[in-house]
C-alpha cells in the first residue's frame, strides 16, 4: 500500500541541515535538491554530518546569543534606571552685565514644580540688579523691547536675595538679571547665582 503525504517521512537538507517536507523537491530554505531521510545518519556522508553539526552548533550560539543579549539589555536598562539629563535650572554660574543691559539663563518648568535658590552681586560691592522671570512669550516681547510681564513679581535694586519661583503653568521660563547702571558708566556687575529645580511630584 503507498504511504499516504501524512506518513511519508521529512528529510533533512545535507547542505544547511534545514527540514525538508515529504513532497518537497528541494530545501525550502537553501533551494538544494540534496535530501537525506530525517534521522537516518548512516545516509550521510562523515563530511555532511560535520558540516550539519557545525551548522546545528553556529544555530544554537545564536540563539542564546541574542537571548542573553536581550536579557543584558532588559537587566541593565532596570539596575540604571530613567534617563536623566542634567536640568539647566539647576547648578552654579556666575552672569557678567554690562551697563544698562541684561544677561539671563533659562529651562523648562512643569506646572506646580518651582526654583529655590539665590543670587548676590558679586561686584562692584553694594551694586545693585533687577531680576525678572518671563515665560517663552513675553521674553520674546522683552527683547523686542516690546511691553512683556514677567510671571512673578521682580526683584527690583536688590545686591541679593533669595529665590523661589512656582511655576504656574508648564513653559519655558526666563530669569533675567539687568544692570541699573547707564550705559558708559563702565559699572560691569558680575552676579552669582545658585538654583535648584525642586519637583512637586510626591513619591509614594
Amino acid at each position: 500500500m503507498p504511504t499516504s503525504p501524512a506518513e511519508a517521512p521529512w528529510g533533512t537538507c545535507t547542505f544547511c541541515g534545514d527540514a525538508v517536507p515529504p513532497d518537497g523537491n528541494s530545501c525550502p530554505t537553501c533551494g538544494k535538491v540534496s535530501t537525506a531521510p530525517l534521522g537516518l545518519e548512516p545516509a550521510r556522508s562523515r563530511p555532511v554530518r560535520r558540516r550539519l553539526l557545525l551548522l546545528q552548533s553556529l544555530r544554537v550560539f545564536v540563539v542564546v546569543a541574542v537571548i542573553a543579549s536581550i536579557g543584558w539589555a532588559i537587566i541593565s536598562a532596570e539596575l540604571s534606571g530613567p534617563t536623566t539629563f542634567p536640568d539647566p535650572l539647576t547648578g552654579v554660574r556666575t552672569l557678567t552685565v554690562t551697563p544698562g543691559g541684561w544677561a539671563f539663563f533659562a529651562g523648562n518648568i512643569t506646572g506646580e514644580d518651582y526654583i529655590t535658590g539665590n543670587f548676590s552681586v558679586v561686584t562692584p560691592p553694594g551694586g545693585n540688579v533687577t531680576v525678572w522671570v518671563y515665560n517663552a512669550s513675553e521674553f520674546a516681547a522683552f527683547f523686542s523691547h516690546q511691553t512683556a510681564r514677567p510671571a512673578a513679581p521682580p526683584y527690583t535694586n536688590v545686591s541679593a536675595a533669595r529665590i523661589v519661583f512656582a511655576a504656574p503653568y508648564t513653559d519655558e521660563f526666563y530669569f533675567v538679571f539687568g544692570n541699573p547702571f547707564p550705559p558708559g558708566s563702565d559699572l560691569t556687575e558680575r552676579v552669582f547665582v545658585s538654583t535648584t529645580y525642586e519637583t512637586n511630584v510626591v513619591l509614594g
